[in-house]
């Protein structure tokens, strides 16, 4: 995003420190390390507000605390902010994901 959209800002937020690393290194060898910011910080206790954008891809049912991550993001949101959620749907019994996504999963 930060490559198609160079006039925005962008900050990462995770708890595992070697990832946040490996994700600065990213951005400066992707030149665009001057507008984007990595930070170790939980779901729950990231800071900033105002954000225009929040995404979440395939992690929030990990997270420890899903109510409090969901809650600290609409505190952080602008008033016309969004938040983009991307989670793998999966069926309740095994049976029900026996596709070719279930597969992949």
């Amino acid at each position: 995003m930060a490559e198609t959209y160079p006039t925005s800002t962008f900050v990462g937020f995770d708890y595992h420190a070697p990832s946040i690393e490996a994700a600065r290194k990213a951005a400066t060898d992707a030149g665009v390390g001057d507008r984007v910011a990595f930070e170790v910080a939980t779901a729950q206790d990231f800071g900033g507000t105002d954000y225009d954008l929040v995404c979440i891809f395939d992690a929030l049912h990990d997270m420890g605390d899903p109510v409090g991550a969901a809650r600290h993001i609409r505190g952080a949101l602008a008033d016309e902010g969004t938040w983009l959620l991307v989670e793998p749907h999966a069926g309740d019994r095994l049976e029900d994901n026996l596709n070719p996504v279930g597969r992949i999963f």
